[in-house]
């Protein structure tokens, strides 16, 4: 019973290690090789855990093998434009001016509903309102809306206003994030001194607190029932 447990241990903390120097990319953001080799590494480590006689090695190799291959691969497509568009593809532009484009619609074979439901996923419910949509290699579609349906900002009302910065996080659950207090110039006093006047005495009695190099704070009570 020990070893299986020792075996799962050791390929999990193999695969973690793969991935992490594979990179950071969210299971929908990856490319079709990046893909391929999540895929192919669940079905290796698969095999040593569940029958105990192949060697662990057999789970190992082939692991860090996959693991090389993918950061060489990686590499070389960011130094070779060619080699890149051969190994991911092009994005492609599937509405213009409003209408949708069958040709490119068909090529990507995605139907109509696809495309629209992913619209509405971005809070778009009238394509008439967009000026260019495209789907990219990893398979998300990005929008330029038309010059008049883009919302307004702050300098196209002539508004002032405050800047805001990065939020660091500088307590979660009761804990100082020291690192964190560091980055914006600021000390464990500073902290003491903020999250007393918002009502909590100790570090302890905050849930989350975070602030940015402008002063600007988020402040959460530990039992605070919104």
């Amino acid at each position: 019973m020990l070893v299986p447990f020792i075996r799962t241990l050791l390929l999990y903390l193999v695969i973690i290690l793969a991935v992490r120097l594979m990179g950071k990319r969210q299971v929908g953001e990856l490319q079709p090789s990046e893909l391929v080799i999540t895929i192919l590494i669940s079905a290796v480590a698969s095999v040593p855990v569940q029958d105990v006689d192949i060697p662990l090695s057999h789970g190992v190799v082939p692991i860090l093998t996959l693991m090389a291959a993918e950061v060489i691969i990686s590499s070389f497509s960011q130094k070779h434009i060619r080699f890149r568009r051969m190994l991911t593809g092009n994005p492609m532009l599937v509405i213009k001016d409003g209408h949708l484009l069958q040709p490119a619609i068909d090529k990507l074979r995605l139907s109509i509903d696809d495309i629209l439901a992913n619209l509405r996923l971005n809070g778009i419910f009238d394509i008439r309102d967009i000026k260019r949509a495209q789907i990219e290699t990893n398979g998300q579609i990005s929008i330029l809306l038309k010059e008049e349906k883009q919302p307004a900002t702050p300098r196209d009302l002539g508004l002032k206003i405050q800047p805001v910065g990065p939020f660091y996080t500088l307590i979660s659950d009761g804990h100082v994030i020291s690192d964190n207090l560091t980055s914006i110039g600021q000390d464990e006093a500073w902290l003491r001194k903020v999250i007393k006047a918002a009502g909590a005495d100790t570090p302890e009695q905050v849930f989350f607190f975070s602030a940015d190099t402008y002063g600007n704070t988020i402040f959460t009570r530990k039992g605070t029932d919104l």
